[in-house]
């Protein structure tokens, strides 16, 4: 067969026609006959057409609902984009000499120059090594401007990690614990990393491994005028919602009045906390308290996390014995958990009525108030 013969049969098909004349008929173009397959045309059969119709409404939901999600995740990378160029922009201090200055006098730290001068909102900056969570902190006049807005003030979905408005980070009127908030990201991002401390509490099947805990049992936040540590003593799941039961307003404690007034929150948060650590907590102690959203329970999007830590100590070391830590196996929820929890049990009611605490590692925390709490240390 000839070389013109084998192009004429694969580039045309032969039909004969009434007269027995051969004529050919070329084959349609790649485009046209992707269209047909996909899109109903003269001459499809009934089940074509209902599989095609099928086709193109399945492609249509797929569309309506991919565009917005993609559209959000790249939004999402954008911000955090954003947010990483600044990671080179800070740089902590180390003259301990201008730390002192800046903690005694009252003046910027220089390491926050570059960051106030693109926003005079910046207050301070959060970092927990190895994770995700390495961020300027800004305070706005609200609560809620920073939500959707980022460091710059542009509008975004990811918002800035944010002070609440109401915290001093000023020496002769500091605020006794400083609240700090950020999202929870889809992708990872910002506070998202937080949910890693309360997952990983009961990831193991052979018992808690808390894993996340061991890793990174500290936190660094600086403030404008001081470069400090952390060390975690609580990790616990809060409700925001009052028709789901008890509201614990853990963010609304900024100062306290007094030891007693101490020792009563510090009691709240534990017997709320999924975790007892090593850590021991006084009277005088400064309190972190990081805030994020968290989705640990189905169709109940009003649980908010903490994580609680107090700042170390001057002279004290920053390492912590996570050896020691271990899950809270009676810690206290409300209502909508009880409720959850005594249906997968089968049983009618489920409740919480005694801490378990070992409150020895709240030091300023007396035998006179254990005697009038009705609590006996172990």
């Amino acid at each position: 067969m000839s070389k013109k013969d084998k192009e004429l049969i694969e580039d045309t098909q032969t039909e004969i026609t009434a007269e027995g004349k051969k004529e050919k008929k070329k084959k349609p173009c790649l485009i046209i006959r992707i269209f047909k397959f996909f899109i109903p045309w003269k001459g499809d059969s009934a089940g074509d057409v209902i599989r095609k119709l099928i086709f193109i409404a399945s492609l249509a939901v797929f569309i309506i609902t991919a565009v917005p999600l993609l559209t959000d995740v790249a939004e999402m990378y954008h911000d955090e984009k954003i947010s990483q160029e600044l990671n080179d922009i800070y740089i902590p201090d180390e003259d301990p000499i201008v730390i002192e200055k800046a903690e005694e006098e009252g003046v910027p730290l220089p390491s926050f120059d570059k960051l106030l001068e693109i926003n005079k909102d910046v207050v301070g900056y959060i970092r927990i090594n190895g994770t995700a969570i390495n961020y300027p902190v800004v305070r706005g006049e609200n609560n809620d401007d920073y939500l959707n807005h980022d460091i710059y003030g542009n509008p975004n979905r990811s918002g800035t990690i944010m002070m609440d408005y109401r915290n001093d980070i000023r020496k002769n009127d500091k605020s006794d614990n400083y609240v700090v908030y950020g999202h929870n990201m889809a992708i990872g991002t910002f506070f998202s990393g937080l949910n890693d401390y309360w997952r990983t509490l009961y990831d193991s099947y052979d018992g808690a491994s808390i894993k996340m805990y061991k890793e990174h049992p500290t936190i660094t936040f600086n403030t404008l005028y001081e470069q400090s540590e952390w060390k975690i003593f609580a990790i616990g799941l809060f409700n925001t919602n009052y028709n789901h039961g008890e509201v614990f307003d853990y963010i609304n404690k900024l100062d306290f009045e007094d030891a007693e007034d101490f020792n009563d929150y510090i009691i709240d948060i534990m017997d709320r906390s999924d975790i007892f650590t090593d850590v021991d907590i006084q009277y005088g102690d400064d309190i972190l308290t990081l805030s994020t959203c968290v989705w640990p329970y189905p169709d109940n999007e009003y649980i908010r996390l903490g994580v609680f830590a107090r700042k170390v100590r001057p002279g004290e070391s920053k390492e912590v014995n996570v050896n020691v830590a271990k899950v809270n196996a009676y810690v206290k929820r409300w209502q909508w958990v009880y409720d959850y929890v005594a249906k997968q049990m089968g049983v009618q009611s489920y409740d919480w009525s005694y801490s378990t605490w070992d409150r020895r590692k709240l030091l300023s925390y007396t035998k006179e108030e254990a005697d009038a709490d009705g609590y006996i240390f172990q």
